[in-house]
């Protein structure tokens, strides 16, 4: 069912496109301009959908790409996860980045239909306050002016649509914790990111905001519409191949299954079946965070004729290399103060603690089924034994030295059977089609069994019940693989990472944030007020708050305040 909505999605996309060509665009707002290397980059995005009459959210792409360019060349890249044209993302800035100016860009799938690709761009600094590399173009002296401050919103028409309410008129504390508010007066919600960030001497590159960016038309042109590339409107589509192994040759690399499961979940699997020259593409919901992929291509018998390679998701584009700044000596004393607050976070571990939450998906295993937790049972040491004395729903069946599981369903007439085709074996969501290795599999070892009684689809292959077993690791610790299997380390999106500065309300760790609060999609009711939780540092100065949104009409909003922490 799933891929027949999407069939009909891409159809109607087709379809309006041919009618009108609708452009995507998208905008990343970061939590400041200037940073250290070590430190982290948080980011928002907004995407839009765009015709010559109109500018909406968009609901094309799932997935937007973002890359971190030194010049010319991509040194840093992560997936953000997008949702009703929203989402969010952080980079890790690796500490043997060169001091410079760098360039963030990013796309979507999508917009590989448009020639050339209509990347959003935008710079951030980056100081390595460890070493003394620098990237070509960056000297030293006075600067020379181009340096400046974030622009405020221009408020003359009258009262602004957003007010900040801070306790004690905006004059904290060190190491206290604060409720504070944003209210709208606006009758539409808002969804925006919130960074409040303390202020040095450290120069900001880009001044642009979501405000300027749709009000002065900024979104990049293209000189042409393609097509060509169908958007990842459900997921990541991961792309690969099926290639000879151990210098086989093959006439033919067509019609090759092959399964992709992500261990660890309830039930992420894919399936491809490979294309003229060997391509696969495996439609996903979004994968989140580093997780494993275990590939397998069908049938066993092929284990030294094929291997799966995976491609880069990234396009690595060509571009134009940012404008370097001058270093100034009256950075020094911020460089030193931001690097130490840095190393002392690593450090510590303090770097680590976020509020994350990674959205719901859909998984492959739903609906009734019965759940067997084997603790509540009499443990056997041999799996035969779990299954013959108290899992009624299931059965085995050996002929010579194949065994086939066998799981209790309901036919089409309400008939309770055991199926007699083709039942799913999974352990730690890795499918198992050699059913021999689930009685061998050590019973010990299992937390959970969850027995599907339906009729299951992937892709062009049903399956008649599911036997889903569950380690206490979730690391599937001794199964063991055939030679048709490959491990590979997959980089999903990035989860919903929010930081409040809660956990350090404990006093376990040294507080020496520089970004003291970010919230990549605060939903601010419409004629409401929310309410945020903020812990001051251990460092006073002074403090930035940066709101960026659109209201729920597509109204563009930018604000900023000064507050104290003394």
């Amino acid at each position: 069912m799933k891929r027949v909505i999407i069939t009909i999605l891409l159809i109607a996309i087709a379809s309006s496109l041919s009618a009108e060509v609708v452009r995507e665009r998208v905008y990343i707002s970061t939590d400041k301009q200037s940073y250290v290397a070590g430190e982290r980059v948080w980011m928002s995005g907004f995407s839009f959908k765009l015709t010559d009459e109109m500018r909406a959210s968009s609901d094309i792409s799932s997935l937007v790409y973002i890359e971190l360019y030194a010049g010319s060349k991509s040194v840093a890249s992560v997936k953000m996860a997008m949702r009703n044209g929203r989402g969010s993302a952080f980079a890790e800035l690796p500490l043997s980045l060169a001091t410079g100016v760098y360039k963030i860009i990013a796309y979507t799938s999508y917009m590989q239909n448009e020639k050339p690709l209509p990347y959003f761009e935008r710079d951030i600094a980056v100081f390595n306050t460890l070493t003394s590399e620098r990237l070509p173009g960056v000297k030293t002296g006075r600067h020379d002016g181009i340096l400046s401050a974030s622009a405020l919103n221009d408020q003359s028409d009258g009262p602004y649509p957003i007010e900040v309410i801070m306790p004690n008129n905006g004059n904290l504390a060190k190491e206290s914790s604060y409720k504070w508010e944003i209210n709208n007066r606006l009758k539409q919600s808002i969804s925006a990111s919130i960074s409040i960030f303390r202020l040095d001497s450290l120069p900001s590159v880009d001044n642009r905001n979501i405000e300027l960016q749709i009000k002065d038309n900024l979104f990049p042109r293209s000189s042409s519409f393609e097509g060509g590339f169908i958007p990842e409107y459900e997921g990541e589509i991961i792309r690969g191949k099926v290639v000879c192994a151990n210098g086989h040759k093959e006439s033919s690399l067509s019609d090759i299954p092959v399964f992709m499961s992500v261990p660890g979940g309830d039930g992420e699997i894919y399936t491809a079946v490979s294309g003229k020259d060997g391509e696969l593409s495996f439609y996903t919901d979004n994968i989140y965070g580093k997780r494993e992929c275990i590939m397998e291509v069908l049938p066993r018998d092929t284990t030294l004729k094929y291997t799966v390679e995976l491609f880069d998701s990234f396009l690595h584009p060509q571009i134009e290399p940012a404008e370097q700044f001058v270093l100034d000596p009256s950075f020094s004393s911020s460089l030193r103060s931001r690097g130490f607050g840095m190393q002392v976070m690593k450090r510590f571990g303090s770097d680590s603690l976020y509020e994350v939450s990674v959205p719901k998906h859909n998984p492959f295993l739903g609906g009734r089924h019965k759940l067997y937790l084997l603790d509540d049972y009499t443990r056997f040491p041999v799996m035969e034994e779990v299954i013959t004395e108290y899992v009624s729903e299931l059965r085995y069946r050996k002929n010579d030295n194949n065994v086939q599981l066998m799981v209790r369903w309901d036919d089409s007439f309400s008939t309770v059977a055991y199926s007699r085709d083709n039942s799913l074996a999974l352990i730690d969501g890795i499918p198992v089609f050699d059913h021999k290795k689930i009685l061998e599999f050590d019973p010990l070892k299992v937390r959970s069994l969850a027995l599907y009684s339906d009729r299951y689809y992937l892709g062009n292959i049903s399956f008649t019940g599911i036997a889903s077993f569950k380690t206490y690791t979730g690391k599937y610790q001794g199964l063991t693989f055939d030679k048709n299997v490959r491990i590979v380390d997959f980089e999903g999106a990035k989860p919903i990472t929010r930081l409040t500065g809660k956990e350090f309300e404990k006093g376990l760790n040294p507080d020496f944030r520089h970004t003291i609060f970010w919230d990549p999609i605060a939903e601010i009711p419409s004629k409401g007020t929310s309410s945020y939780y903020l812990r001051t540092p251990s460092e006073s100065g002074r403090y930035k708050l940066v709101i960026e949104g659109l209201s729920e009409n597509g109204d563009p909003l930018f604000i900023s305040e000064i507050f104290y922490v003394k």
